[in-house]
């Protein structure tokens, strides 16, 4: 299995909207992915609604989804995303997490066509493998 900075270092030009109400959450994701060079961009939105916003006016490669916010939730996101309203190339490139360990909740997102899940709190060899599954590695 590869390490933490083997994973690190094989991305390039990647762009990841971060979207979660939970400060620490965020805090925890910027360090993880302060460390990956190649992450050309990432945007941190703390409701649903202000991801909203983000995606109808830029691409991204990776969304990091926290299924519970308020004013609009992860699950009114994927619904969105399913009616081809927003700016996503694949829900496939969603990476939904929650704190909640309610089976509802991953039923609903799995429902939407999400493949791809965290349970937070979690830690960096943990996140780093999720991203791994996700994107494509990007010739540099």
């Amino acid at each position: 299995m590869e390490g933490s900075m083997e994973i690190l270092n094989r991305y390039a030009q990647y762009s990841i909207l971060l979207v979660d109400d939970d400060e620490e959450i965020c805090d925890l994701i910027r360090a993880y992915i302060g460390r990956m060079d190649s992450i050309k961009n990432m945007i941190v939105v703390h409701d649903g609604q202000s991801a909203v916003t983000k995606l109808r006016n830029q691409k991204f490669d990776l969304i990091l989804l926290d299924m519970v916010m308020p004013r609009k939730t992860g699950y009114d996101l994927l619904t969105e995303f399913e009616a081809d309203k927003l700016n996503i190339n694949s829900v496939d490139k969603v990476l939904a997490m929650s704190g909640s360990m309610d089976k509802d909740i991953f039923t609903i997102a799995t429902h939407h066509g999400v493949r791809n899940f965290l349970i937070k709190p979690f830690d960096e060899d943990i996140f780093l493998q999720k991203i791994s599954k996700i994107l494509p590695v990007k010739a540099s």
